[in-house]
């Protein structure tokens, strides 16, 4: 996806870092200590996945999904062959805590309607995903 669009916190997987809390924290300083928390924040805002180059602070090492899509020369995931691959499995396993189930999704969407809509949608989707009420045939409903 070479394009002027500005991917800087978009990250290859279709998360969103501009709207994460360990993000943000450095304009709202009272997320500091929801962030110390739940996820055990060590106190420095997150530049992002792309300006830290996978090395995020929540992830041991690199980012392996970073890394491959680096190493595939692919800005997101959604550019490679093998797309999807086993690392967008859905888990059941934090799903109610960390929104790495909607993963797909977001990239679905970034292909679609490129990375500004999807800067525009996130806080939505992220919304229906944490407190929408699912309906069968219609999908996860707000209010």
């Amino acid at each position: 996806m070479k394009n002027k669009q500005d991917i800087t916190l978009v990250s290859p997987c279709g998360g969103y870092c501009g709207d994460c809390p360990a993000y943000k924290v450095r304009e709202n300083p009272a997320l500091k200590e929801m962030l110390v928390k739940k996820v055990g924040w060590n106190g420095v805002p997150c530049e992002g996945c792309r300006p830290l180059e996978g090395r995020c602070q929540f992830v041991q090492g690199t980012c392996e999904t970073y890394a491959c899509i680096s190493k595939r020369g692919h800005d997101f995931c959604f550019e490679c062959a093998d797309f999807p691959c086993a690392k967008f499995n859905p888990a059941a396993d934090k799903a109610s805590e960390l929104p790495h189930n909607i993963k797909l999704f977001a990239l679905c969407y970034i292909r679609q309607h490129g990375v500004e809509a999807w800067k525009q949608k996130t806080a939505e989707v992220k919304q229906r995903y944490f407190f929408g009420k699912m309906a069968v045939g219609k999908g996860p409903q707000l209010g």
